[in-house]
């Protein structure tokens, strides 16, 4: 196997780089004793026997010229500006960085290239041409610069050959692969279409089943996101109470969460799927796409739809950035449970949770009037505010005028619904017409991808409101969600406790509000998905079916709130005036002031 083609003469010294590629990660498990899983070891014999027997050549060791689980018929190992290992060879040649005579030592001509004849002959001639000596072991040959050597010229026309070879095989794998996948989907009604499944389910004799630990995990994260809690923090919070990560990962991430919040298959649905190949940095890549209709239970069911509509109203909210971290970084605690919720009448600008220390009483202030931008100077006692509210939501009944508005979030949602089936069937053209990666898709595709995204956001939403009007309003949640907060608080339990269940009310309150305007006279008006109107001010909120204002605690007695005596006197103020000019409370200008 020495290397004696075209010349008598004992070759003189020089540097030999290894190149070493295999199409799947798999193929470098020498501990298998598969033989199509010990391509690794095969190479690095076969290199190290071609170095014993040509001892001028040392090997470079600094340059790593691996591409393991790179494929060669994509061209993923040769595109300029991507990661393959043979690139960055071929771009040190073109710079100088490696000398004229080294030797480029492969396997065969097809861990260099599988693609067509020109696109893998013009890399061989490349490399060839720049003064590289290429060899391929296995049928010993070698291709270098050799003018008035005809054998050397030859070798050439064994490479076409080759590399023919090479790229009509992997034309015939990709054809018999699909058409396997095609009859496996064919046939999925009587046949599992893959022994993979998702990582909360296992297999038990034959059957399909959810693991009892990891189906418990899978809830508690779908609850605590339909609770409002970000990925990151439910992340944290599940490696703080050592939840074992299953996967290949070795503690959670947000990521990791992510993946298990946006899968279907929580719900029992199966989505097949194929490859389909897509540019991407100059090279053809292969990107999974669905094909049909999800199949409906044919997995195992983890969650309930209530449960999956809430979560993914709220995931999609956040990822508009309509529901983002309202109050800021919030550490353990939720000090604001009206973010994002609570907007100035004035200017229609935030309002913002203030404390100014401990013998300061915290308030909610327009975002802008902080600014000077804004002339909405009322400060609304936060503490008073937020106690009304919470005694009113217990009692808050939105079935009462739910079927007008019931009628109207149905009408919206088979809206939405139908526009979202419309923008689906044009990016469906749009590929059998042009591919979604052709110049011409791109960008219309781009544009239906976030129409449709912003659909998908308001179905959820729709859909979760249809969902508490349909029943009884959400009133048994609120209940439970309020009564476990005042219990955790008399308990006086530790801040991460009493953090869940304030992030609980927090969603409550974003999935039950409409609209809370703050005005500059104090008063404030919340408008429910039910289209019910709301009456609150300095810690009373107005009761209809009384015709009184119900105060909290610290409305009335100023304890524990630090109500000062000349806040006490104004509220005493207002409050005779208001039973005065208007026993009854009605909204100023509708839902928009």
């Amino acid at each position: 196997m020495s290397d004696r083609v075209g010349s008598e003469a004992e070759p003189g010294p020089a540097t030999a780089y290894s190149y070493i590629r295999l199409s799947s990660k798999r193929q470098s498990n020498t501990g298998d004793k598969k033989a199509y899983r010990d391509g690794l070891r095969r190479q690095l014999a076969l290199r190290d026997e071609y170095l014993a027997a040509n001892p001028h050549l040392t090997l470079d060791t600094t340059f790593s010229l691996h591409d393991i689980g790179v494929s060669a018929f994509t061209m993923a190992n040769i595109a300029k500006g991507g990661d393959g290992k043979l690139a960055l060879f071929q771009q040190a040649v073109d710079e100088g960085r490696i000398a004229k005579g080294s030797y480029l030592l492969v396997e065969s001509l097809d861990r260099i290239s599988r693609a067509s004849v020109p696109v893998a002959q013009h890399m061989l001639l490349g490399l060839v041409n720049a003064g590289i000596i290429v060899v391929s072991i296995s049928d010993k040959m070698t291709y270098r610069q050799a003018p008035n050597d005809l054998t050397s010229q030859a070798a050439f026309l064994v490479s076409v050959m080759s590399l023919m070879r090479a790229h009509e095989e992997s034309v015939m794998k990709s054809k018999r692969l699909k058409e396997t996948w095609e009859e496996k989907r064919r046939n999925i009604g009587s046949r599992r279409l893959t022994a993979r499944v998702p990582g909360w389910l296992h297999e038990v004799n034959g059957v399909i089943e959810v693991h009892p630990k990891r189906g418990a995990v899978v809830k508690e994260i779908m609850e605590l996101l339909a609770d409002g809690w970000g990925r990151d923090r439910i992340a944290r919070h599940l490696n703080a109470n050592d939840v074992e990560c299953w996967g290949h990962g070795r503690s959670w991430h947000g990521g990791t969460v992510q993946k298990i919040t946006d899968n279907r298959a929580l719900l029992g649905e199966f989505q097949p799927h194929r490859l389909q190949q897509v540019e991407r940095r100059g090279i053809m890549a292969a990107k999974r796409v669905p094909v049909g209709d999800p199949i409906r239970d044919y997995l195992p069911r983890v969650i309930d739809d209530d449960l999956w509509v809430r979560a993914r109203g709220v995931a999609n909210r956040r990822r508009l950035g309509r529901a983002p971290n309202a109050g800021g970084r919030q550490g353990t605690r939720v000090t604001n449970l009206f973010g994002m919720v609570a907007k100035c009448a004035a200017c229609m600008k935030p309002m913002n949770y203030r404390d100014r220390g401990p013998r300061s009483t915290p308030v909610l202030r327009c975002s802008s009037e902080r600014a000077g931008t804004c002339t909405n100077a009322y400060r609304i006692p936060y503490y008073d505010t937020e106690a009304a509210i919470l005694l009113w939501l217990v009692k808050l009944d939105l079935t009462a005028g739910a079927r007008g508005e019931l009628a109207r979030h149905e009408e919206a949602l088979r809206t939405k619904v139908t526009e979202r089936d419309v923008l689906q069937a044009r990016g469906e053209a749009i590929v059998r017409e042009y591919g979604a990666g052709g110049r011409f898709a791109k960008v219309p595709l781009a544009e239906i991808d976030a129409a449709m995204t912003a659909c998908e956001a308001a179905i959820a939403d729709l859909t979760s409101k249809i969902n508490a009007l349909r029943l009884d309003g959400g009133r048994d949640e609120r209940s439970a969600a309020i009564e476990r907060l005042q219990e955790l608080q008399r308990r006086g339990v530790p801040d991460g406790e009493v953090f869940a269940a304030r992030m609980r009310i927090r969603q409550i309150i974003r999935d039950t509000f409409e609209t809370m305007w703050c005005y500059p006279d104090g008063n404030i008006e919340i408008f429910t998905i039910d289209g019910g109107y709301h009456a609150f001010r300095d810690g009373y909120w107005w009761n209809e079916g009384d015709r009184t204002w119900v105060p909290s605690v610290g409305a009335m007695t100023g304890i524990p709130y630090r109500g000062t005596k000349a806040e006490m006197a104004r509220r005493a103020e207002w409050l005779e005036q208001a039973y005065r000019a208007a026993p009854r409370i009605k909204p100023r200008n509708g839902k928009d002031p």
